[in-house]
């Protein structure tokens, strides 16, 4: 019975740690991390906050309410004279509502930046963690044929028809390709961490088992085509905010109207007419209308000058990113071109020619046609090839990631 409940207790602990380790494929990382990842909710509360300020676009100032009472008109009696007047700024005429949209479609844009690098990133992340688990398998491969060579220099040495230099070496190797695996798990849960960080989760997160295979890239992309690139798009509204900017500093330079209304006491003013003399129950109603003009203009026009400094400023930066990104586009398809030349050699001629060597070595090692020098050496030359074949692939996959984050594609 004891056993019983040590076996159940075990089998409940090892259920609780696979269920609070989740696996992720690719899709369910980038759907996890848009939701939840820090970023992408400060960039919404971005977008947010600025909707709200759209609604800022028609801004009046604090309307004025004044009373002014006592003898403004006469010795007898104290009058009284209720005032209201609001200044209508010349921005809530439409340029204050140009800045606002144009600072929420920012806001927006910035949000599908932050997305698409972080889309990036996690791509990233599960392409080196692929590479990573096919490095694994060919260490596995390795350590399989360096513990069939450490039992032959064992049984060699003790048979007398070997060397302890051999029996060294082959346990060396053997250790070595221990040390290797550890270090490859060691990789393995950095990644597991920085996935962790950029999901946004608070349970380490596993990576759903995925084999080191080529993506495919269908048409070379034309550089024309970066205007679909999220910082970009950012970059040319910013233009767009920069001119409407101005327009705001020019609508702040033009006057403000001014509308005002009045109700007041006249008492012991006489008719003309009638000869009735007014009471406080007589109110006398009007209006004002009336202009603020600016006086002092060096503010205004050195405020409408920086502004136009900082439209020309975001021009420039603008036209200077787009050069930016056609470039590192250019790049990008050269480092995919070089290295799906670089594919084609490895699966035409270098790892058939690899798998030849492991197996010739192999079976001249066992027969005795050759020493474990020239075996090693086989050995080696076989899986150095494996190996540059692994990072040739890694690398020819994350240059169609790097083209996909440039044109903007999730």
């Amino acid at each position: 019975m004891k056993k019983i409940l040590i076996l159940l207790f075990t089998t409940a602990s090892l259920a609780g740690v696979a269920q609070q380790q989740p696996s992720f494929t690719l899709a369910e990382a980038i759907e996890t991390a848009i939701q939840h990842n820090g970023s992408i909710k400060a960039a919404v509360y971005e977008v947010e906050s600025q909707k709200e300020l759209r609604k800022t676009s028609f801004d009046l100032p604090k309307t004025n309410v004044t009373l002014l009472y006592g003898q403004y008109n006469g010795f007898p009696r104290n009058d009284h004279n209720i005032s209201v007047t609001q200044t209508i700024p010349f921005t809530a005429f439409g340029s204050q509502a140009s800045l606002n949209r144009s600072l929420a479609t920012s806001s927006q844009l910035k949000k599908a930046v932050t997305e698409n690098e972080l889309i990036y990133q996690v791509k990233s992340v599960f392409n080196q963690v692929s590479f990573i688990k096919s490095r694994h398998q060919l260490l596995l491969q390795q350590d399989s044929i360096f513990e069939g060579f450490l039992r032959s220099a064992s049984f060699r040495y003790k048979t007398g028809e070997g060397t302890l230099l051999e029996q060294t070496t082959a346990e060396t190797q053997r250790n070595e390709l221990k040390n290797q695996l550890r270090q490859n798990e060691g990789d393995v849960m950095v990644l597991r961490l920085q996935l962790k960080t950029l999901l946004g989760v608070e349970i380490l997160p596993d990576i759903h088992a995925v084999e080191l295979t080529e993506l495919i890239l269908t048409n070379l992309p034309d550089t024309t085509i970066v205007k679909a690139n999220p910082s970009l798009a950012y970059a040319r509204q910013q233009v767009e905010i920069a001119k409407n900017q101005k327009k705001v500093e020019s609508a702040r330079f033009a006057p403000d109207i001014q509308l005002g209304f009045f109700s007041q006491t006249l008492i012991g003013v006489a008719d003309l007419e009638t000869g009735a003399i007014a009471t406080k129950s007589d109110r006398f109603t009007g209006f004002q209308v009336g202009l603020a003009v600016p006086l002092w203009f060096v503010p205004h026009q050195a405020r409408m000058k920086a502004s136009e400094f900082n439209r020309k400023a975001a021009q420039r930066s603008f036209e200077y990113y787009e050069t930016s990104v056609k470039g590192e586009l250019q790049q990008a398809i050269q480092q995919y071109l070089k290295n799906k030349s670089s594919m084609d050699y490895y699966r035409s001629s270098a790892l058939p020619g690899a798998d030849l060597i492991l197996k010739q070595s192999q079976a001249a090692f066992r027969g005795g046609d050759i020493g474990y020098t020239e075996y090693l050496l086989g050995v080696r030359n076989a899986v150095g090839i494996k190996e540059s074949y692994q990072h040739t692939l890694r690398d020819y996959n994350q240059s169609i990631i790097y083209i996909d984050f440039l044109l903007g594609i999730k």
